[in-house]
């Protein structure tokens, strides 16, 4: 890297620049001071090209995906979605190739009353009320096609069975960008789990397209490579889905009526873990629990 560097003229923070790695990082590598991880290796070796491959850097095919699936998921599961991101390609006759260069992460910080916000009006936009639950999976958005394994045509018969029977449990929903300015897009969601989980999945997908996040990210899913988004992103497509399913209005009326979280859950059609997530991050976990909280006497 160092030799390829100095040949074309550039500093280590003009690099740095040019591939996106910041330049702490970069300058570590170059004194041996530290391995770089998978994100910054890809985009080192995407840069050293040629050069690279000529010291025996090779280069791990890295898909144009992103996978919503468990830690300890399988090679075959891993191999059988992109066999099913190649099939939905080829059915929108795709054939480019995304190399990520020249690409950064730049990740927008939203508020929490920001997102309070966005999630409330989009309720609006879809017509549904407060104290009504939202039918996640329902939503549509322009350029965005939604797909089960079933509904591709032409997917391998034993990757389609695997996919929602003996792996249905490891993955739970992959997007994928049906152009390179990502404005078009297939989401695959896993329709064998249960539905609260599926809405809440679909919805996290929708929150990352409908925010702009891009796949700048690699991150490594058993023996492939596939593009992420940063951990900021992630959360907050978390948050939005979680508020979109249970506005806040509502929760801190139920909290106030000493709901339970199973009868919010069920009235809003969401699980229970999610519900108590969203009154922790409304802060309101101290009312729910019915926590008094004093001082001690002098």
């Amino acid at each position: 890297m160092k030799r390829k560097r100095q040949a074309e003229g550039l500093s280590i923070r003009a690099l740095s620049a040019i591939i996106g790695v910041s330049f702490s990082s970069l300058a570590r590598i170059e004194r041996g001071d530290g391995e770089p991880d998978n994100n910054s290796a890809i985009r080192i070796i995407e840069w050293l090209g040629q050069e690279g491959q000529d010291e025996g850097l090779a280069l791990d095919q890295v898909a144009y995906v992103h996978f919503r699936a468990d830690k300890n998921i399988q090679s075959k599961t891993v191999h059988c979605l992109l066999s099913a991101a190649n099939t939905i390609k080829q059915q929108y006759d795709l054939a480019f190739h995304y190399d990520g260069e020249g690409e950064e992460a730049v990740s927008l910080v939203l508020s929490k009353q920001e997102m309070e916000e966005m999630a409330e009006e989009f309720r609006k936009d879809l017509g549904v009320g407060d104290e009504e639950p939202l039918d996640a999976l329902r939503v549509k958005i322009e350029g965005v096609d939604v797909f089960a394994p079933s509904d591709i045509a032409e997917l391998d018969s034993d990757c389609l069975a695997f996919l929602v029977g003996e792996g249905s449990d490891q993955w739970s929903a992959m997007s994928v960008p049906l152009d390179l300015d990502a404005d078009r897009w297939a989401v695959l969601r896993n329709d064998q789990h249960q539905l609260v989980r599926q809405k809440v999945t679909y919805l996290e997908e929708c929150w990352h397209i409908m925010l702009g996040h891009k796949l700048t990210k690699v991150a490594k899913v058993s023996d492939a490579f596939g593009r992420t988004y940063d951990s900021t992103e992630e959360h907050d497509a978390y948050y939005l889905a979680s508020a979109s399913l249970l506005p806040k209005a509502a929760v801190s009326r139920c909290v106030e009526q000493g709901e339970s979280s199973e009868a919010i859950a069920s009235k809003f059609g969401v699980s229970q873990p999610l519900v108590e997530y969203r009154i922790k991050r409304l802060g309101l976990w101290k009312a729910f629990r019915g926590l008094n909280v004093s001082l001690n006497e002098g």
